[in-house]
């Protein structure tokens, strides 16, 4: 029970509560592009996210919360509108899909892998820390895991997009975006903090102590 709290302590770190907005606009424009146009489809969903606007306006969300999710659903339907074609509601993701790719790549390339760069930015923690030789590797062997992960979903998505396979890439894509999302992070925390330990390097309270080793090491937090 213990890991299972500390698992969503830190996943807590990275979802925010107001992004389950962001979850329901691809089942909305999927079962109504089912039975609607293209064009009703979008209205839909469109009808959806300014309801959810309504809503985090009236409980006196932040702008920022108001805004999660909205950005990319409204880009989402206008490559399908544009394109006449609902399968290109996805190509924003896949191109985002992509991106994230080349990040990892080239972070690894640098030496300044992306796992600890989104890290040293959500937790605050000093980069000088994370580019420590007992320390990196542990970055760099997560960073590896998920470019490794996000291109299998490129490689099972672009030919479902490719082929223009609306319904299947629906179902793919549902199953590939928050529920493995959630599994690749928990997975990240745990080899992470796994990887941490064989290094025997500083935690970070140790290292702003300029503490000697040896060090009892990084035991919570990633």
């Amino acid at each position: 029970m213990e890991k299972i709290k500390e698992w969503l302590e830190q996943l807590s770190l990275v979802f925010e509560k107001k992004t389950i907005d962001a979850l329901f606009p691809p089942l909305i424009f999927f079962l109504a592009n089912q039975f609607l146009s293209l064009e009703l489809a979008s209205g839909v969903t469109l009808l959806y996210l300014l309801l959810v606007i309504l809503y985090r306006i009236i409980k006196g969300h932040t702008k920022k919360y108001v805004l999660v999710g909205v950005g990319g659903v409204l880009l989402s339907i206008g490559f399908s509108l544009l394109s006449g074609d609902a399968i290109n509601y996805y190509l924003p993701g896949l191109i985002t899909t992509s991106l994230i790719v080349i990040a990892c790549v080239v972070s690894l390339v640098i030496r300044r892998p992306m796992a600890a760069l989104l890290s040293h930015l959500t937790r605050g923690w000093p980069i000088e820390w994370y580019l420590r030789d007992d320390i990196r590797p542990a970055y760099r062997n997560v960073t590896i895991m998920w470019a490794a992960y996000f291109m299998l979903r490129l490689s099972i998505q672009v030919p479902l997009f490719l082929m223009g396979e609306f319904a299947i890439y629906f179902y793919i894509n549902s199953i590939l975006g928050w529920p493995m999302t959630i599994i690749l992070l928990i997975s990240t925390y745990v080899l992470g903090i796994k990887g941490l330990r064989k290094l025997s390097g500083p935690s970070v309270e140790e290292f702003l102590n300029g503490k000697k080793p040896p060090f009892e090491g990084q035991k919570k937090g990633f």
